[in-house]
Parts: structure tokens; sequence; C-alpha cells
């Protein structure tokens, strides 16, 4: 039996450090995040998120390869709700052009290649786990309270470690093909490239980075 897994986090490494070392990464992490970053920030992934998160309901409901997905993993309320929060309608955040590309291929494989939305999701889903500690930095800096404004960072509160522990034991229990193995972590390489791109741009939009 492949090793799905293992696969996705040895084969993402490079490009997961890549996407934790941009800037703008780092200064989240370190809760060095301005109030209009942080509203910036949350805005592009509820673009992402909302793109991926509609087939994804559907494919979870009709594609036993999606049964990992539990409807507590989809995330576009709780941007909603932290957006509003601050203030913000949505609406009037527009994507940025990282964030663009990766919902135009999301619109295009969801219907040619579905498979691939899963190895994105499963980048989005493992980063709650270094969130929930970016949350702990960020509250202090912004003035927030404990579910107050930060739920995408930390949904699962108390309940991380087992909910990551289940996700992936269900994902193992899928038993992917060797060829499935490899687009997912195609498509988690993708994500990863995309959440730098976009933490490249967010930079120069704070004017803390560099074209």
């Amino acid at each position: 039996m492949n090793q799905v897994m293992e696969r996705l986090k040895a084969d993402t490494a490079g490009l997961h450090r890549e996407a934790e070392g941009a800037e703008f990464q780092q200064k989240m992490a370190a809760g060095r995040l301005t109030r209009d970053d942080y509203i910036s920030w949350l805005g592009q992934m509820l673009h992402l998120h909302a793109a991926l998160e509609q087939p994804l309901r559907r494919l979870r409901a009709t594609d036993p390869r999606f049964a990992p997905i539990t409807a507590e993993q989809f995330q576009e309320p709780y941007l909603v709700e932290d957006l509003a929060t601050f203030g913000v309608d949505p609406a009037t955040i527009h994507p940025r052009p990282a964030v663009t590309r990766l919902v135009a291929r999301i619109a295009l494989e969801a219907e040619s290649e579905p498979l691939r939305l899963l190895g994105y999701h499963y980048v989005l889903e493992g980063s709650n786990n270094g969130n929930r500690f970016v949350a702990r930095r960020l509250r202090p800096a912004l003035g927030l309270e404990p579910g107050v404004g930060d739920r995408y960072l930390d949904p699962y509160g108390e309940a991380q470690v087992e909910r990551w522990r289940q996700f992936k034991e269900d994902m193992t229990g899928v038993g992917f093909t060797d060829a499935e193995v490899d687009l997912l972590v195609a498509a988690a390489r993708d994500m990863f490239v995309a959440i730098r791109d976009l933490s490249r741009e967010l930079s120069i939009q704070s004017g803390s980075g560099t074209p």
C-alpha cells in the first residue's frame, strides 16, 4: 500500500518551507501583521476557500475518494465571520493574481481532474496545525479574543491534534493508487506555490516587500 500522507509531506517539504518563509508569513507568525494586512489575508483566503469548497461539497457526496473531507473542514463560513468582526464586506476584497490563477484552475479541474482538489484541500487543512499558534500571536497584536476574528486560524481549538490525526487516518484508508498519489502531490505542490506567491503579493501591497 502506498503511504499517501508520507508522500504528501516529503514531496512538498521544500515548497512548504518556501511558503512559510515568505516575509508576509513570517510577520504573521510573529504577530506583526497590521489590521489591514490581516484583513487582506482573510479576504484572499475567502476567495480561495469559496472556489474550492463548492465543488468539494459535491464531490464528497458522490466520490468515495473524498470521504476524508468532513463538513467541519469547510472554512468559508469562518472567513466570512472573521471579516464581519472587522466590519468588512467580502465583496469589497478583490482576488490577487495568485488567487485568481488558482481559482481558475480549480474551476477547470473540478470537471477534468477533480482529485487534484483534494490535494489542494490537504494543504489548507494541514495549515491549521501551525495556524493555531499563529492565532495566539495575532490576538494580542490585533486586540482579538479567542473565537472572535480568528476562527479561520483556529477552527478546532483543543481538538486540532485529534482532527489532524483522523484526517491522516482517513486519507490512508482510501487506498489511493500510486498514480492518484502522484496527482495529489502535484496539486499540493501547486497550492504551496500559490500561497508563496500570494504572500509575496501581499507584502508588496502592504509596502513591506520588494517588487
